[in-house]
């Protein structure tokens, strides 16, 4: 056995890995931190889904009500979603959001590669950037959650991806405490693009752990179009 094996299954033995959502205990050296069956219990985004920001359409139809109505509604081109976010999965998130759960990226990452090519538009993107923090929460949580989804999925597909194009300029309230009305204001005019010779006819892949009304993407997409991109998609973990 490799002396590096060795050692990660004697510290697995002392510190033994375990399910992130149950508990359970988990071989040594695994590769993921849930289980298989509190992975197949995960509320996966299945069936008919809004073509435009991959809402869950249960009574089928191409677009959802808000998108049907205002076509204009997201400046992204198209978002796609792999959990909604409830049960065991919101909490996983907010664990790898706000309790340094980062190893929790390897599985939210495959999870996403998966989605990815389920979605034949996805196929053509150039660049990957995750939705940017502000940079006082930045230092206080101490990392980018959505930026280690993208640094994740970029080695995982062989796609290239930048962390120093799209940047927030203002302080903002939390989005999850808002109205949608509110949300829309409160992200209004909040990103900035340097070297947008970087997104010259670019199509976007853009990052993110969650979407609830779909306004953060939107106002990065529209940035992201401002300065030359030519197309923005969304992928995230989750929708709420």
């Amino acid at each position: 056995m490799p002396m590096k094996n060795f050692i990660q299954k004697l510290i697995s033995f002392i510190f033994p890995i375990v399910c992130s959502s149950c508990g359970a205990d988990l071989p040594p050296l695994s590769q993921t931190r849930i289980c298989p069956k509190c992975k197949e219990n995960l509320p996966k985004i299945k069936g008919l889904v809004c073509q435009k920001c991959g809402i869950s359409l249960p009574d089928g139809g191409e677009f959802c009500f808000v998108c049907r109505k205002n076509p204009k509604e997201h400046s992204f081109d198209k978002m796609r979603s792999v959990y909604s976010y409830k049960d065991n999965i919101r909490k996983l998130i907010l664990n790898f959001k706000y309790f340094e759960r980062t190893y929790l990226s390897k599985d939210f990452v495959s999870d996403m590669v998966e989605t990815f090519k389920s979605e034949p538009a996805f196929k053509d993107i150039d660049l990957i950037i995750s939705v940017p923090l502000n940079i006082l929460r930045r230092l206080k949580r101490g990392y980018n959650q959505a930026q280690i989804l993208a640094e994740g999925l970029s080695q995982a597909l062989g796609k290239p991806q930048n962390a120093r194009i799209l940047y927030r300029k203002k302080m903002t309230k939390a989005q999850f405490k808002l109205t949608k009305q509110e949300r829309r204001e409160n992200i209004k005019d909040s990103f900035y693009v340097q070297n947008p010779s970087l997104l010259k006819n670019k199509t976007i892949l853009l990052i993110d752990d969650i979407a609830t009304t779909g306004a953060t993407a939107s106002a990065c997409a529209k940035t992201l179009k401002k300065a030359g991109s030519k197309k923005v998609f969304v992928l995230t973990v989750a929708r709420d």
